[in-house]
């Protein structure tokens, strides 16, 4: 009763601020399953590291007129100083279906024989259709890639291979003899990431049947591990590894050229990522309807023309190409050729079956074309494209400070922030802003800031809202903006590399210390061996001359005593005399014999 009266309490303050989702309402994303309305699988919030506490809070969150932009309010949540900054969208949709996520964990040997492996993942959803998809890989992504993560472990881990092959640690791993290749550790970790998309993608179909339809997102997703950086992305999200040169020496200024800012001339974008929309995708989509063709049930052609054909062309000749092709053909035109495309308009107004603007991702099981009600998912897929980047390659020379220029920031967002800025422009914010704030621990949090803050712009007296520094429009999307200082987790890679080594070491002597203890338990197990050294001397006189007689004998008793016979065989005797005295050595043969 009381949660009723606020709720109606905070809409006549803040008519414009939308109700919270309730499982209650019947809106588009319900789903009915008899008579019973289907639950959502996650209550709708915001990433846990805003900390928006309050029902307030999260709607204020939302408010489509004012589009505050949200930042963590404890810095110390996220590793390494990296910076978040969000805001919601001007009325596309009535809730932020962005999602961020972050985890940090350890791969462990359960028996304890290697030392852990810490990683650190970001993870960045563009819902669509509703939030729920988004939601879910934000709430369970990371346990999935986990899992594939452990499934290999046993290859994954560090290992100390000293006294094994070549007695040196073999980046590779030794693999068993029935692998009819060597894999690299580089293919297990892209392994998993892409095993983790299908499984993310699977896990939100079969929840189809309990909860109500969860919609779609695409993914872009951060691996950080063993000293190197992994970016996985299925969708319209975009990875930009943000660097910048160090300076050159200044040159001498000349008045009468207006010398480019330094700054900006030093700073370069490197894409981590590349779209997947119907148009950048239009060869593999066009290629899955030619091979089956029943997907499109006679309602959608399989072929790219050079301009869109009409029925009066009907009969004459006009360019296209099919499915895989690169070049143009001509081909006479048809009835069937006046079927809506299966990939209609060009860009970022390019359309999958005329409905959906991205062509990877999760979910969207459920979605139908509009017109036709034909199934998309089948054209969809949420196969990743995986890069990645060695850190403990990277030169920096210390003396230059430029340590985040020469690793990079990455910067993770949704299409909310690339439709309006280009990798460039956000690659010159990015240090720009940092140069602004070359101490501050918050630094990260204020370029996230800035980058949202130029995407969404300024609203303006007609209620629009427009680039600060244009006139063009702004984005009324969503924005989410994730800011990664990777030198800071460089840093953080070093310091474990030394944990590791000292625990190598102390690893070794505690196995060299165990060995020479088998070794001692080992000979006194074999007590009943036991070794005996027996010293001979004798003297005699002789024609006026000594003989020095030296008999050495190794006697072993065993378990089962010898006879006395086999003890003289295992004698031997030594004779130091002159050739010439061989009787004598005759006779001292029978002392030795006699004495034993």
């Amino acid at each position: 009763m009381f949660s009723n009266f606020k709720e109606r309490f905070m809409t006549a303050l803040a008519p414009d601020l939308p109700p919270l989702p309730s499982s209650e309402r019947s809106d588009h994303h319900h789903r009915r399953f008899g008579n019973q309305q289907m639950p959502d699988k996650f209550p709708y919030a915001r990433p846990p590291f805003l900390q928006l506490l309050t029902v307030d809070e999260l709607r204020a969150s939302a408010d489509h007129n004012v589009r505050p932009i949200i930042v963590p309010r404890d810095i110390n949540l996220l590793p390494w100083g990296t910076g978040y900054a969000e805001c919601v969208n001007s009325g596309k949709s009535e809730w932020n279906e962005d999602q961020g996520a972050f985890c940090r964990r350890v791969l462990s040997d359960p028996e304890h024989k290697h030392p852990d492996l810490p990683y650190t993942y970001f993870g960045i959803f563009d819902g669509h259709a509703g939030y729920g998809a988004a939601l879910a890989a934000s709430h369970q992504f990371h346990h999935i890639l986990h899992e594939t993560l452990v499934d290999c472990i046993e290859l994954l881990l560090p290992r100390d291979t000293e006294g094994g092959e070549n007695g040196r640690l073999n980046p590779t791993f030794p693999h068993p003899i029935y692998f009819q290749r060597r894999v690299s550790k580089d293919e297990l970790i892209i392994g998993a990431l892409e095993s983790a998309f299908f499984s993310m993608d699977s896990l939100i179909a079969q929840d189809s049947n309990r909860y109500r339809d969860a919609g779609g997102c695409t993914a872009c997703v951060s691996l950080f591990i063993d000293g190197k950086m992994y970016v996985a992305n299925a969708g319209d999200s975009r990875a930009v590894l943000c660097q910048r040169r160090a300076n050159a020496p200044a040159e001498p200024k000349n008045d009468s050229v207006i010398e480019p800012d330094p700054l900006e001339a030093t700073c370069y974008p490197v894409p981590f990522s590349a779209d997947h929309t119907p148009e950048t995708e239009r060869e593999r989509l066009l290629n899955v309807a030619r091979l089956k063709p029943h997907l499109m049930a006679n309602q959608y052609v399989a072929m790219e023309y050079a301009k869109r054909p009409h029925i009066k062309d009907m009969g004459q000749r006009i360019l296209c190409r099919q499915g895989t092709m690169k070049g143009w053909t001509y081909k006479t035109l048809t009835r069937d050729d006046l079927r809506m495309p299966v990939v209609n308009g060009e860009g970022k107004r390019s359309r999958l079956l005329g409905t959906l603007g991205v062509s990877r991702g999760f979910g969207d099981h459920e979605l139908l074309a509009i017109n036709t009600g034909i199934q998309i998912k089948p054209f969809l897929t949420p196969h990743p494209d995986v890069r990645q980047r060695d850190l403990t390659q990277v030169v920096s020379i210390p003396d230059e400070h430029n340590q985040d220029g020469d690793y990079g920031v990455l910067v993770m967002a949704t299409d909310g922030l690339w439709d309006v800025s280009e990798n460039e422009a956000v690659s010159r914010t990015v240090f720009q802003t940092l140069s602004k704030y070359p101490t501050e621990k918050h630094r990260y949090t204020m370029v996230a800031q800035e980058l949202v803050a130029r995407a969404r712009g300024k609203i303006n007296d007609s209620g629009h809202w427009r680039l600060a520094d244009s006139k063009a429009a702004a984005t009324v999307d969503d924005i989410s903006v994730i800011v990664i200082p990777v030198y800071q987790y460089y840093q953080e890679h070093i310091e474990w590399t030394q944990n590791y080594t000292r625990d190598l070491e102390k690893r070794r002597r505690q196995a060299q210390a165990n060995m020479a203890q088998e070794a001692q338990e080992v000979s006194v197990l074999n007590g009943g061996v036991m070794a005996e050294e027996a010293h001979v001397e004798e003297e005699e006189e002789e024609d006026g001359e000594v003989v020095v007689l030296e008999a050495k004998a190794q006697i072993q008793t065993e378990p089962q005593a010898q006879p006395h016979a086999e003890a003289e065989e295992a004698l031997v005797v030594e004779i130091s005399a002159p050739v010439e005295q061989a009787p004598q050595q005759q006779a001292t043969s029978t002392a030795g014999e006699e004495f034993t």
